[in-house]
C-alpha cells in the first residue's frame, strides 16, 4: 500500500478519490484549505487532514514533508464553473500546480497524477481519443492543457512518474447542485418542469464511483505514464437523460425542451475513448448511466427527507 496525498479533497472528485483510496487500505492525506468543509469532515475518520492553501508554497512544502507521500493526486483547481472559467485565476492554477509538483519532487514522491479535463480538446463533436487535436476555446481548458505539458516535462526531467487524466463529466450522489443532472432532478422532485436546452447534444457522463476507481488505478499503476481519457466511452443525448430522470423521479411529469438556447460554443457530441486507460491499468467503467441516475435520485430524495 502507498502513502497518497490528494489535493482538492473538499471537492466532488477529490473527496471520492481520497475516500476510495483510504477504504482500499492506502495511507491518505487530504490537503485542503478548509478542514470544516462537509466533504472534508466526512473524510476525517479515514484520512489525515493537512491544511494549506496551494498558493502558499511554504505551507504546501511543510505539509508534504509531514505526509511523505509516494503519490500525489492533484484534483484541486480554482474556477471550474461560471465566469471564472475565463478569468485570470486559471493562470494562478498553473503556478500552484507546478509549485505542488516541485514540492513532490523535493520530498521524494515517485508519482504525480494530474486531473485534467475534456475542455483541453476544445470542440470536436465526435468521439475523441488522446491523439485528437487540443484546441481549447476557454482559458480553463488552455490552463489545464498548459499544466499538462509543463508537469509532464518537469516530472520527466526529475525522473518522477506522471499521468494526466482528462475527465469527462463526472456525476453522482454529492455532485455540485448547479450541474445539469442534480439540478434537473431536484426540480423534478419538487414537482417542477425544468427549463432545458433542446437536449439534442450527446454527452459522456461518468459515475463518480467509476471516476474515483479510474483515478486510483492510474495512480497505483507505475507503468501508466501518459495522458489518459477518463470517461464512460458512451455518449447519450441530454434529452434522453432528462427523460430517464423524469421516469425515475417523477413519472408522468410533462417535459418541455428548448426553453434555453444553445450557447455559441455548444459542443454537440462529447464522447471520450477510454480504451488507453483500460489497456494501461485494467480499469473499465462498471456503472451504466441508467443505474447511475437512480443513485442520484435516491440521494436527493434522502436529502429532501432529512431536510423536512
Amino acid at each position: 500500500m502507498s502513502r497518497i496525498l490528494v489535493t482538492g479533497a473538499a471537492g466532488f472528485v477529490g473527496a471520492a478519490v481520497a475516500d476510495l483510496a483510504a477504504r482500499e487500505g492506502h495511507q491518505v492525506t487530504a490537503l485542503v484549505r478548509n478542514p470544516a468543509a462537509p466533504r472534508v469532515v466526512a473524510l476525517a475518520g479515514r484520512c489525515a487532514i493537512a491544511v494549506a492553501d496551494l498558493a502558499d508554497a511554504a505551507a504546501v512544502r511543510a505539509a508534504l514533508i509531514q505526509a511523505r507521500p509516494d503519490i500525489i493526486i492533484h484534483s484541486a483547481w480554482e474556477g471550474v464553473g461560471g465566469p471564472a472559467r475565463a478569468g485570470d485565476i486559471q493562470i494562478d492554477n498553473i503556478r500552484t500546480t507546478l509549485a505542488l509538483l516541485d514540492a513532490a519532487i523535493a520530498v521524494g514522491a515517485r508519482r504525480f497524477i494530474g486531473i485534467g479535463s475534456q475542455a483541453e480538446y476544445g470542440r470536436h463533436d465526435c468521439r475523441i481519443d488522446e491523439s485528437a487535436a487540443t484546441i481549447p476555446f476557454l482559458l480553463y481548458g488552455a490552463a489545464k492543457l498548459s499544466a499538462c505539458h509543463l508537469t509532464r516535462q518537469r516530472a520527466g526531467e526529475a525522473g518522477l512518474g506522471w499521468a494526466w487524466l482528462r475527465l469527462f463529466s463526472p456525476y453522482g450522489p454529492g455532485d455540485n447542485p448547479g450541474w445539469l443532472i442534480p439540478s434537473v432532478t431536484a426540480q423534478m422532485l419538487a414537482g417542477d418542469t425544468p427549463r432545458t436546452s433542446p437536449g439534442t447534444q450527446k454527452w459522456d457522463y461518468l459515475h463518480i464511483v467509476d471516476c474515483a476507481r479510474g483515478i486510483l488505478a492510474a495512480a497505483i499503476t507505475d507503468s501508466a505514464q501518459s495522458v489518459f481519457n477518463l470517461s464512460s466511452g458512451r455518449a447519450v443525448a441530454v434529452r434522453a437523460i432528462v427523460e430517464q430522470l423524469r421516469d425515475i423521479a417523477r413519472p408522468g411529469l410533462p417535459l418541455r425542451f428548448g426553453d434555453i438556447p444553445f450557447g455559441p460554443n455548444q459542443i454537440m457530441h462529447l464522447e471520450g475513448d477510454c480504451s488507453r486507460l483500460t489497456a494501461a491499468t485494467g480499469w473499465t467503467p462498471r456503472i451504466a448511466l441508467e443505474d447511475g441516475l437512480v443513485t442520484v435520485v435516491d440521494a436527493l430524495k434522502k436529502m429532501a427527507r432529512q431536510a423536512a
